[in-house]
């Protein structure tokens, strides 16, 4: 029951951001519709001005109260979006809690000031001069909470503003997400620093900072962004910056986007055949950084025609980390498997996830004979739905471990995922055993065999749908000869060349720290290089 009403508050929690976040996303749009509705106003001021000089009224109270009327309508006539707060930056004070508390919600102060100023029309109309005044008065008061709000935004925005110059910039990490945060963000941050510019992180869920922040301490400034988003960014674009890069596939983005001063860079948080790896909204970003031509084919293999000049291929910075097997798997008389299934995703068609059997595929691993890594996708810790069954998986492992029966020696729980890194798992493992996910791809750095559990495909079309599964072992949601894939995955191996062709189709050409020297140097490049739209 808690866990289902943990769902529900969640599903409520993110209704209640998009409501927040109901603005505009094109600056454009934003300026037609602040024009139109400003013209509207003095449209209505000018229409009860000339009813007023035809009924033969006293015209200076009518034109003061109408200009008034106008000005404090224009300024009240929205709620105050939340401010914006910031971490790590120098000049700004942090926030004495994370996330920062929301403003008194004023609502109800806008709503009187809507009806406030037509009754303010109608006496500019219709009223004596006293009445006139009455009415701005009452619309006055209405608004002043309002227009506090948005003067305590104002300042927040100008500090930030001031900050922000004075630091000097380069670059935007904006990141949107409802989660993974603590891996996206971390995968990319230090190779963005490589490249010796300064940036800041942009993030536009409030109550997502502090888990984040405590998960991976970024080294460079957040800013959490208030509920105006496109507010926020037009002026905290200070022109130092010239590059916004993308780590995750959430549609916040777009309102970053709408920042057309700037280069949207997409770099994504791994390569792989899941949908988010060639979503239609990629067709938005100026730049697509990808790892190899395998990246360009998969975007036209589903239909996502992007110009071939969009594309830069520098490799997988993370994977100079990863490193080729001294020995062969097939000579090591007990080897280590890594098994890390992949997050379950968002719905059916996107929930490659091998976790609901992962117990039957552990236990396999113990019967053919080798140490595993447990390493499941970190969201899979955060999770409540899932807790009670990784300490069904992780129990498995313990009791092999600490049997002095069995020579297994196993790694998992927070040791797995949070004391190693990915690429730490990767280097003490002979082979893994991995969903569709952006891990098989970096695993192809190593060199080393891979088996792939396909949980939504058929076998038959596994490859054809996922092509880096040419280059491994596989099975299907079944299981279906598990021990004798392990067997000749562990045993034989006859995939190793197609695996070395396949790396350098996904990977590229790069070796060792390549990748990273050359996509900080890109970075470099593009944080110095000005944005100049045709």
């Amino acid at each position: 029951m808690s866990t289902l009403l943990e769902r529900v508050r969640g599903h409520l929690d993110r209704r209640e951001h998009r409501m927040r976040h109901r603005f505009r996303t094109d600056v454009s749009s934003r300026n037609g519709v602040f024009v139109w509705s400003t013209a509207a106003l003095v449209a209505v001021a000018a229409l009860a001005l000339l009813i007023r000089w035809l009924l033969d009224l006293p015209m200076v109270a009518g034109v003061v109260a109408a200009v008034i009327g106008v000005l404090v309508v224009r300024a009240a006539m929205l709620r105050p979006a939340t401010p914006p707060h910031v971490h790590g930056l120098p000049g700004v004070p942090e926030p004495k809690v994370c996330p920062a508390p929301d403003p008194a919600d004023r609502g109800p102060f806008v709503i009187a000031v809507r009806w406030l100023g037509a009754v303010t029309a109608l006496a500019v109309a219709f009223a004596p001069s006293l009445a006139v005044g009455f009415a701005v008065l009452l619309l006055a008061a209405a608004a002043a909470p309002v227009i506090a709000d948005k003067v305590v935004l104002w300042r927040a925005r100008l500090t930030l503003r001031r900050a922000l110059k004075a630091y000097e910039p380069r670059f935007v990490l904006g990141y949107g997400g409802y989660g993974g945060g603590p891996i996206h963000v971390g995968m990319w941050e230090p190779h963005l620093l490589a490249s010796g510019d300064r940036g800041v992180i942009v993030g536009l869920r409030s109550h997502y900072c502090a888990e984040l922040r405590a998960a991976i301490r970024p080294s460079m400034p957040w800013i959490s962004a208030g509920s105006d988003v496109l507010g926020d960014m037009r002026v905290l674009t200070v022109p130092s910056v010239t590059t916004f890069f993308y780590v995750h596939n959430a549609p916040g983005h777009l309102k970053l986007m709408g920042i057309r001063s700037v280069r949207h860079v997409w770099l994504g948080h791994g390569d792989s055949d899941k949908a988010g790896s060639h979503h239609t909204r990629h067709l938005r970003y100026d730049v697509l950084v990808a790892s190899g031509e395998a990246a360009i084919d998969r975007y036209a293999r589903h239909g996502v025609e992007i110009p071939r000049e969009r594309f830069v291929l520098l490799g997988r910075p993370q994977s100079g980390d990863v490193l080729p097997a001294e020995t062969p798997g097939t000579e090591v008389a007990r080897p280590t498997v890594l098994y890390a299934p992949t997050w379950t995703g968002n719905g059916k068609m996107t929930d490659f996830s091998s976790m609901r059997i992962a117990d039957r595929i552990l236990r396999a691993l113990l019967v053919a004979g080798t140490d595993v890594i447990f390493r499941p996708h970190p969201v899979f810790l955060r999770d409540a739905y899932w807790a009670g069954r990784l300490e069904e998986l992780n129990a498995i492992l313990a009791a092999d471990h600490e049997d002095l029966a069995t020579p297994g020696r196993h790694v998992w729980g927070e040791e797995a995922v949070r004391g190693w890194s990915v690429a730490e798992c990767m280097n003490h493992a002979d082979a893994l055993v991995s969903d569709v996910s952006s891990v098989v791809s970096d695993w192809l750095a190593s060199g080393k065999p891979y088996l792939m559990v396909s949980m939504v495909h058929d076998l038959d079309e596994f490859a054809d749908a996922v092509p880096v599964a040419a280059g491994g072992y596989m099975v299907d949601r079944e299981l279906t000869d598990l021990p004798k894939v392990l067997a000749q995955m562990l045993r034989e191996d006859p995939l190793a060349a197609r695996r070395r062709q396949l790396k350098v189709h996904v990977l590229g050409e790069f070796e060792g720290d390549a990748s990273a020297r050359a996509f900080s140097a890109w970075v470099h490049e593009m944080a110095h290089t000005p944005m100049v739209r045709g």
